[in-house]
């Protein structure tokens, strides 16, 4: 066999950990990931407030656990409803049985479980984009990654009313959060047990705007600081902004704008509407890219979370499109990880819902779209333009199909907020 030869994939017995497993996998994650400590891994797998060990998959080689990875029970919200999506993380494989396709193995086994047992979408953080897109998944959240001085934001009356967030206060932000993500687009649902457990012990500040009304809190920030460089040379995280009302949205900024005299810069990673960058004074970024002709540097692009559809025809069934949608076109998704979803689906669009059915044989042919498996999630999410699509040649389009799906996704971009990582 040649060097170039794709070795052949190993036999790997794949299965769900039992509670004997526990040691075990605590030294697998220890290390893979070279975390502080076995105990720290093993609390992982026994006390994590998003997923039991009934949600961990193993792979053994010859008796041997050598990749495990979890497959977290999430919910979404997308256009005001909730979907469920399994989120795979925490893949892991033995440094001695790496680039032996067993990684690869391991996902694939986990994707076919996924589809047998009808769970239509999957999301997850990738190591690097490329693997995972091998394997069917697309990025659907793109954020805008700011390094801006508080300085070069806008003043606030409003931040008068901003103050530190108090152990009362706790329920009112839990509930903001609930209120602000069900209206946003593929924001995560949060289990009390995820604020309990992990961010109300996490170290940064919390800081809330409460409205005219006592109690009434209508937005909140969380920071953490970096006094490296001293006292008035600080920098600052900014790991989650939430405002309920343009009011809350002033407030909060401008409240970050009186940290100026103190703070020399803000970090942030925000949704790519472009509303940040327009309440810039001036183009800024810290750390600047390479100039590119007369462009002004505002900050760059990330990559976040990858989407994947498992089960084609129950995913477009149970997805939200736009009250307005309307046409008819043919699907056909070219999946080779999962050939089930590789036949061709008649779409009709009506009622913020899609009625997916048969191609229909012996009739004049209707617009036909055809997508490759790593595209469709891009293009379900909104991330992705059919017709932008279609015009560079990622997607084949015959008679307009394009053209009508365009508006049946559209929506405000896909953003999961930073503290909801797995």
């Amino acid at each position: 066999m040649t060097p170039s030869r794709i070795a052949r994939a190993p036999a790997l017995r794949y299965r769900t950990a039992r509670r004997t497993d526990v040691e075990t996998l605590a030294v697998l994650g220890f290390r893979a990931y070279r975390v502080r400590s076995i105990e720290q891994r093993r609390e992982f797998y026994t006390d994590h407030p998003r997923f039991g060990l009934k949600d961990v998959r193993v792979g053994e080689l010859d008796g041997q656990i050598v990749a495990s990875l979890v497959l977290y029970p999430l919910t979404v919200c997308v256009r005001g409803q909730r979907l469920h999506v399994v989120g795979v993380g925490s893949v892991a494989v033995s440094p001695e049985h790496r680039r032996r396709g067993v990684g690869e193995s391991l996902m694939r086994s986990a994707l076919r479980e996924l589809r047998h047992s009808g769970r239509a979408l999957s999301a997850l953080y990738a190591f690097r984009g490329s693997y995972y897109r091998k394997l069917g998944y697309g990025v659907i959240e793109r954020v805008h990654t700011l390094a801006i001085t508080p300085g070069n934001l806008p003043p606030s009356d409003e931040a008068r009313q901003v103050r530190r967030l108090m152990l009362p206060d706790r329920p009112a932000v839990e509930a903001l959060y609930d209120r602000v993500a069900s209206q946003g687009h593929f924001a995560l649902a949060r289990s009390p047990e995820w604020w309990e457990k992990r961010l109300w012990t996490y170290p940064g500040d919390w800081v809330v705007y409460e409205g005219k009304r006592r109690g009434q809190i209508e937005g909140y920030l969380y920071y953490e600081v970096d006094t490296t460089h001293g006292p008035f040379k600080l920098g600052l995280t900014l790991s989650e902004f939430v405002a309920a009302t343009p009011v809350a949205h002033r407030a909060l900024v401008g409240h970050l704008a009186t940290l100026a005299d103190q703070v020399q810069e803000i970090q942030f990673a925000s949704p790519a509407d472009g509303a940040w960058l327009e309440q810039l004074r001036t183009a800024e970024n810290l750390h600047p890219a390479a100039e590119i002709s007369l462009f002004a540097d505002t900050g760059g692009v990330a990559n976040g979370l990858m989407l994947r559809v498992t089960d084609v025809k129950l995913a477009l069934e149970t997805f939200p499109v736009s009250a307005a949608a309307r046409g008819e076109v043919v699907l056909d998704v070219d999946d080779a990880v999962l050939p089930a979803n590789a036949r061709p689906l008649k779409l009709s669009a009506r009622d913020g819902r899609l009625k997916v059915g048969v191609e229909p044989k012996g009739r004049p042919r209707l617009p036909r779209l055809s997508v490759p498996a790593h595209l469709l999630g891009p293009l379900l999410a909104g991330t992705l333009s059919p017709v932008a699509a279609a015009g560079h040649g990622l997607i084949e389009s015959g008679s307009g199909a394009a053209e009508i799906v365009e508006p049946w996704f559209r929506t405000s971009p896909a953003f999961l907020h930073s503290l909801n990582v797995f």
